[in-house]
């Protein structure tokens, strides 16, 4: 397959997708991602068009592993490890009830992996989210699948976060008029 004809199917994909096509679902309610069918279509393409030009990353071929110096938690003065904060997670198994959570810091959320034009692989942690444990529930939740804030005073402690907070959010409001 010469330039041009990998230039051409490019383009093909490329002509098709808009913003959102990038972006993969995710229901809250059972924890699954998900892509529809226009998604599907563009990643089978770019898979044919990987495989006719036969590229393979052979991982067993690399000269040396190497490890970025980030750190798996973040700790840091946005959120501070062991910050009380109040948070209703998502995941409908919860409920819609407001909870005491602890928060753990900004973890990783997802790992990326490199290889450099020595033959060096070069792993290193992408995003990051604050993660929250809920000592009453047993379990940590993420900030981007909760609704959460910081408790700054005791007063605060009774306050929920009901479903008018969450609508007043400008986000929320923005979204909600599109």
């Amino acid at each position: 397959m010469n330039e041009k004809e990998i230039g051409e199917r490019l383009e093909e994909i490329r002509s098709n997708m808009t913003l959102f096509d990038g972006i993969v679902s995710y229901d809250f309610k059972t924890g699954k991602h998900s892509v529809s069918e226009k998604q599907a279509d563009i990643i089978s393409k770019l898979l044919d068009l990987f495989r006719d030009l036969g590229w393979q990353l052979a991982f067993n071929s690399y000269k040396e592993l190497k490890y970025s110096d980030g750190k798996t938690i973040m700790f840091g003065k946005r959120n501070l490890p062991g910050t009380p904060v109040k948070v209703r997670p998502c995941n409908k198994k919860f409920g819609d009830k407001t909870y005491f959570g602890i928060l753990i810091g900004d973890v990783a959320t997802s790992l990326s992996h490199s290889i450099d034009n020595d033959g060096n692989l070069t792993a290193s942690f992408g995003q990051y989210n604050p993660a929250i444990i809920i000592p009453e529930l047993g379990e940590i939740v993420f900030g981007y699948e909760s609704w959460w804030e910081k408790i700054w005073s005791k007063e605060e402690l009774d306050k929920v976060i009901t479903d008018e907070t969450i609508r007043n959010v400008w986000y929320v409001k923005m979204l909600s008029e599109i």
